[in-house]
C-alpha cells in the first residue's frame, strides 16, 4: 500500500487495485478485465508498481467498475 493524495492509504500496484475491485465488487466487470489485461502486459505482472496518483486510477478505473464484463 501507498498513500493518496490526501495521506490515506490505496493501492501500490496493479494486483493490489485488481484485488481491491474484485473484493467490492466481483469479477465481472470492465475494471477487472482491463486490469487483468494490464498484468498480462506487464514485467511485473501483478506485483508492477502503479506510478499513476490514486485520483487518476480511480478516475480511470470508477466508470468500468459499473460496466458488466464483455
Amino acid at each position: 500500500m501507498r498513500t493518496d493524495e490526501n495521506g490515506s492509504p490505496c493501492p501500490e500496484t496493479l494486483g493490489e487495485y485488481r484485488d481491491l475491485i474484485a473484493a467490492l465488487l466481483g469479477e465481472h466487470n470492465r475494471a477487472i478485465q482491463f486490469l487483468d489485461q494490464k498484468i498480462s502486459e506487464s514485467p511485473d505482472g501483478k506485483d508492477e508498481v502503479v506510478v499513476a496518483p490514486d485520483s487518476q486510477m480511480r478516475l480511470l478505473l470508477a466508470p468500468m467498475m459499473v460496466q458488466p464484463a464483455e
